[in-house]
């Protein structure tokens, strides 16, 4: 019999079964209110059984298209009452759980487009929050449960598992946690920035080379961020984590950010880029908070506030200084 591991326990495989035909007969259009009142009375028996609905239902959303819906015994007797058989129920729960196992144990991808957000549920609970145009690799073996963020952004809540432990790789680097919650950020002009919301975290270097001494892990405090770019050397500091945070909530903040930064910052979220070309008005310095993709509003709020000139260039929009107005530094 096989199980699926729920935080520190096990849900057994009828706990699955029963949940996932559950989901089926939700999914019947002619199901009645004495079904909703069933699986009330079903989920209330057992803190077990709402789990299991829970994941069931989190892995079914996943399966897209898919569409699986119970089905109504047929009989000849018009005196019979057609209700949901218990064949067609467990025939729907069969063919839900081979998907939800696919689903749920195979190593996975998941990516998010741009301005998109999504949340996942690994397996073994840890939630992650995924930013706009990221994609990460999930690969858990019986060792150590491993996630390569190949772009993007994520906020990984983990499991504590003291003896499993959560590695997340980026380039070279290694993220080694365990219970905690963190931040990680990989693109292409800051190579890599790892937050630590809570918890303890260890950032392991790339090998040695004949011309790269070794370096040791570097451990970061809750407030820490590490940021290692090929610009320069490797460095520590606390940002305000409400703004490094604040895309969690759809919001970008600033503070005397440049605009060259703030429109990079922005663009992240959505096709329309706003494009700077002129370097003064670049170094422009801008604070406040903005809704994360609404391209026109900053753009808008930004040539009021410096008196700026915009221009369409197909989906781009072109910020200069006005020709009518000196540039304010504020």
């Amino acid at each position: 019999m096989s199980l699926i591991r729920q935080n520190n326990s096990v849900m057994p495989e009828e706990t699955r079964v029963e949940a996932a035909t559950w989901i089926s007969r939700l999914r019947d259009e002619q199901r009645g209110p004495e079904v909703e009142a069933k699986l009330r009375e079903w989920l209330g028996e057992s803190e077990e059984h709402q789990r299991a609905f829970d994941r069931m239902t989190q892995v079914w959303q996943q399966a897209g298209k898919i569409r699986l819906r119970a089905q109504t015994e047929i009989t000849s007797s018009p005196r019979r009452r057609s209700r949901f058989s218990p064949w067609a129920a467990a025939a729907a729960a069969a063919v839900v759980l081979m998907v939800i196992s696919s689903l749920y144990w195979r190593d996975n991808a998941f990516t998010t487009a741009v301005g998109q957000q999504r949340v996942r549920v690994l397996r073994d609970g840890t939630r992650v929050l995924l930013n706009t145009d990221t994609r990460i690799e999930v690969n858990y073996d019986k060792h150590a449960r491993r996630v390569r963020l190949v772009r993007g952004e994520a906020r990984f809540d983990v499991s504590k598992r003291p003896t499993w432990p959560f590695l997340v790789s980026v380039g070279d680097r290694e993220i080694r946690a365990l219970g905690t919650s963190f931040i990680v950020r990989h693109d292409n002009d800051q190579d890599l920035s790892v937050t630590l919301v809570e918890g303890r975290i260890s950032v392991a270097p790339g090998a040695a080379t004949s011309e790269k001494p070794p370096e040791a892990p570097q451990v970061l405090i809750p407030g820490q961020r590490l940021v290692i770019s090929r610009h320069h050397a490797a460095a520590v500091d606390r940002p305000e984590l409400s703004r490094v945070t604040a895309w969690e909530h759809g919001r970008v903040e600033f503070d005397a950010t440049s605009l060259e930064e703030a429109t990079t910052e922005m663009n992240r979220y959505t096709a329309t880029r706003v494009l700077v070309p002129d370097t003064e008005v670049a170094q422009l310095r801008i604070g406040g908070v903005f809704r994360a993709g609404d391209t026109e509003e900053f753009v808008k709020i930004v040539s009021a506030a410096f008196g700026l000139q915009t221009e369409r260039n197909g989906a781009d929009i072109v910020l200069s200084r006005s020709t009518l107005r000196p540039l304010s530094p504020n």
